[in-house]
C-alpha cells in the first residue's frame, strides 16, 4: 500500500483528512515543497510511511488548517483543538509551560496579532504560505527520520566572532545545502525577516523568481525593492547570488540573524519571509532569532547539547531561553517553527555532530570581572577625591583593562589575564597606601583632605567609644555636595578624639581594630598592631600602612606599608615595627595613624603613642 495519496484539490484534501487514521495513506496536495521532498529519495520514488510516535502536549489548529492539525494530533496521540485566529492568543494563555503545536496558515497567524509564544506557552508553529505546503510540512514532520545526513553545517558572516570555525563564510560554500539534506543547518549572519546575507550572496525568503509578479500588499508592511519590481535590495548581487530559502535542504535550520522569525507579528509580508521560505524547503523546523539579535557563541553548544539529550524541540528552545537569554536578555530570543513535541533523531551518545563543541564563558571569571568593574573600581575612583596622593590616571587605565578583557569573554587564557589584573589592582592599592603613609610622615594628615570643603554632615548617632568604653563617642556620616556617591563616616570620642574613618557608606565591613592609646619606651622596638576584620563575603586585597603624623622632623621612624589579604569573615593582624633604638625621639604623645586601602575601601585608625 502506498504511504501517501495525492488529493486533487483542497476540498478533496479536507475530506480525506477527515477520514484519515494512522495506517492509511496520508493525504497530500501537489506543490513544489512536495517535489523538493520527493527529490531526496532515489529516483524521486516512493515516499516513506509516517513514523507513528507519541508526542507530548496538544495540537491547536487555526482557521483553514484544521484538517492538517487533526491528522498531526491523530498520528502523535495528542488532543486537537480548533480556534479562530482572533482567539488564539487568549486560548494559549491557558497553556503556560505546556508544549502546544499551533497549526495554521501564515495569514491566519498574522490575523492573530502577535507571536503565539508571547502568551507563555511553549509554542511551536507549523505554518506555511498555502495549504499544500502546510500539508507537506506536517507530513515531513511525521517522517522526520526518513532521509538525511547526520551532520551540522554552519554558514557564518566573516565579520562575526568565531567565524573561523564555520564550514563556510562564502556564498559559494552553500552548494552542499542545495544538494544534500543535512541534519542541522546553522546560519549566523546579518539579516531581517526577509533575508540573511553573506558578503557575496543572500539567502532570500522569496520562493518565486525575484522579478515575478506580486499582488499589491497593504501599506503598513515594509516594502522591499523587489516588491515594487526594482529587484533585490542587494544591488551588488546578480540573480545567481540569491539562494531561495526554499532551496535549502535541512532537517532543522537554526538561524542567528535579526528578525528571522516574525510570524504573527510580521512587519514584512509573508510572501518574502525567510523562515517561511525554509519551511517550503525540506526542513521540519526552524529555530530562529526573534527581533534584534546579538549572536552568542554558547547558543550553538546549548542547541546541540539539547538535541543530543533527546529533548523535544519545544524544550530545546526553552533551554536556549534559560541558558542563553540571560546573557543579552531581550536581544537573545528564539522562536520555533515546527512541532514542539518532535524529538529530532540524533546519533547515539552525546557526541556533537561537529568535531569541536562550541565554547562557553567561564561564569566564575565573568563574576570576577564584574566585581572589578562594578564594585572595586568605582570605590577606587572615589579615592582621588579623598587623597591627593592617589593616581587617578592609573585608575582610569585599570578601567580600560577591564573593558578590554570584557570584549571577548570566550578568549583563551582569559582567567589568567583576569588574575594578573587583580594582582595589578592589589599592587596599586599597596603603592597608594605607601604614598599616603609617606605623605602623613612628612606633611601630616587630614582624612578627605581635597574634599573637606564639600563634605556635609547628613547623620549623627551616639556610640560607645571602643577605647575608653564610655558613652562619649559619636558616629558622624558626611556626604559630598557634588559627588553624591562619596560618603565618609567617622567615629569621634569627646575624650579620646579620632577613633576611625572609612569611605564605606553603610555599616563598616572593613574594620581596623586596636587601642587608641599605646605606651612605648625609648630604646626599644615598639610593635603597635591593628586587627583587620573582614565582615563581608569577598576576599579583601590591598595594602595597609602606618605613619607618625608630621613627625619626620621630630626624629621618629619612617612609615611602613605592606600588602595584605583577608579571607571572607576573617581577621589578620598587622604589626608596625617601630624602631625606637636607632631613632631616639623625645618623650611625648606622638600622633600616628594606620591607613589601609582594601578592595577600594579607604580606612584609617588613629593611634596616640605615649613615649616615655
Amino acid at each position: 500500500m502506498e504511504a501517501t495519496v495525492l488529493c486533487r484539490d483542497a476540498a478533496g484534501y479536507a475530506s480525506a483528512a477527515a477520514e484519515w487514521t494512522p495506517g492509511r495513506p496520508f493525504p497530500l496536495l501537489a506543490c513544489r515543497a512536495l517535489d523538493r521532498y520527493r527529490s531526496l529519495f532515489p529516483d524521486g520514488g516512493t515516499l516513506p510511511a509516517i513514523e507513528r510516535a507519541e508526542r507530548p502536549g496538544v495540537v491547536m489548529s487555526v482557521g483553514d488548517a484544521a484538517a492538517a492539525g487533526r491528522m498531526l494530533a491523530a498520528a502523535t496521540g495528542r488532543e486537537h483543538h480548533l480556534v479562530e485566529p482572533e482567539h488564539l492568543l487568549k486560548r494559549l494563555a491557558g497553556y503556560a509551560g505546556e508544549l502546544v503545536a499551533v497549526v495554521g496558515l501564515a495569514e491566519d497567524l498574522t490575523a492573530a496579532g502577535d507571536w503565539p509564544g508571547a502568551t507563555g506557552a511553549s509554542v511551536g508553529v507549523l505554518t506555511a504560505r498555502d495549504l499544500p505546503s502546510l500539508a507537506c510540512l506536517v507530513y515531513r514532520s511525521l517522517t522526520v527520520g526518513a532521509v538525511g545526513e547526520d551532520r551540522v553545517f554552519i554558514a557564518s558572516h566573516p565579520m562575526l566572532e568565531d567565524s573561523e570555525s564555520a564550514d563556510t563564510v562564502e556564498f559559494a560554500g552553500l552548494d552542499v545545502i542545495r544538494e544534500r539534506r543535512l541534519k542541522v543547518v546553522v546560519v549566523r549572519s546579518l539579516g531581517k525577516e526577509c533575508c540573511v546575507g553573506l558578503p557575496d550572496g543572500i539567502i532570500c525568503g522569496r520562493s518565486d523568481p525575484i522579478d515575478g509578479p506580486l499582488s499589491p500588499f497593504e501599506p503598513h508592511y515594509r516594502h522591499m525593492p523587489c516588491m515594487k519590481g526594482e529587484g533585490c535590495h542587494r544591488a551588488d548581487l546578480t540573480e545567481d547570488q540569491r539562494l531561495p530559502a526554499a532551496d535549502v535542504h535541512a532537517t532543522v535550520v537554526f538561524t542567528h540573524s535579526c528578525g528571522s522569525i516574525g510570524v504573527g507579528a510580521n512587519i514584512y509580508p509573508n510572501h518574502i519571509a525567510l523562515a517561511l521560505g525554509f519551511m517550503e524547503g525540506t526542513a521540519v523546523a526552524v529555530v530562529g532569532a526573534m527581533g534584534v539579535h546579538i549572536v552568542q557563541r554558547s547558543a550553538q553548544a546549548e542547541f546541540e547539547s539539547a538535541l543530543a539529550d533527546g529533548l523535544p524541540l519545544g524544550r530545546v528552545v526553552e533551554r536556549l531561553a534559560g541558558r542563553v537569554h540571560p546573557i543579552n536578555g531581550y536581544l537573545n530570543r528564539f522562536g520555533l517553527l515546527g512541532d514542539p513535541g518532535l524529538v529530532v533523531p540524533w546519533p547515539d551518545g552525546r557526541a556533537a555532530l561537529r568535531s569541536t563543541p562550541g565554547p562557553r564563558a567561564d561564569e566564575a571569571v565573568v563574576r570576577r570581572l564584574s566585581q572589578l568593574q562594578n564594585v572595586i573600581l568605582p570605590r577606587l575612583e572615589r579615592l582621588p577625591w579623598l587623597e591627593p596622593a592617589v593616581d587617578a590616571a592609573e585608575i582610569a587605565g585599570l578601567r580600560d583593562q577591564v573593558r578590554d578583557l570584557s570584549a571577548d569573554l570566550l578568549a583563551p587564557g582569559l582567567a589568567g589575564q583576569v588574575t594578573r589584573l587583580e594582582n595589578e589592582i592589589a599592587d596599586f592599592q599597596v603603592r597608594t597606601v605607601r604614598e599616603v603613609a609617606a605623605g602623613i610622615y612628612v606633611s601630616g594628615w587630614n582624612y578627605g583632605g581635597p574634599s573637606l570643603d564639600g563634605l556635609r554632615q547628613v547623620a549623627q548617632r551616639d556610640e560607645t567609644c571602643p577605647s575608653c568604653l564610655r558613652d562619649t563617642a559619636v558616629l558622624v556620616t558626611l556626604r559630598h555636595v557634588v559627588h553624591d556617591g562619596l560618603t565618609v563616616r567617622t567615629l569621634q570620642c569627646r575624650r579620646c578624639g579620632d577613633i576611625w574613618w572609612t569611605s564605606e557608606s553603610g555599616e563598616p565591613t572593613v574594620v581596623l581594630h586596636g587601642p587608641v592609646d599605646v605606651d612605648a619606651v625609648r630604646g626599644t622596638v615598639a610593635r603597635p598592631t591593628r586587627q583587620i576584620r573582614n565582615g563581608g563575603g569577598e576576599t579583601l586585597r590591598g595594602g595597609i600602612g602606618f605613619a607618625f603624623a608630621l613627625r619626620k622632623r621630630f626624629g621618629l621612624p619612617p612609615e611602613t606599608a605592606s600588602p595584605v589579604t583577608v579571607a571572607p569573615y576573617g581577621t589578620v593582624t598587622y604589626t608596625a615595627e617601630t624602631d625606637l633604638v636607632a631613632y631616639r625621639p623625645r618623650p611625648d604623645v606622638h600622633t600616628s595613624v594606620f591607613v589601609a586601602v582594601l578592595n577600594g575601601h579607604y580606612v584609617a585608625s588613629a593611634m596616640m603613642l605615649r613615649l616615655s
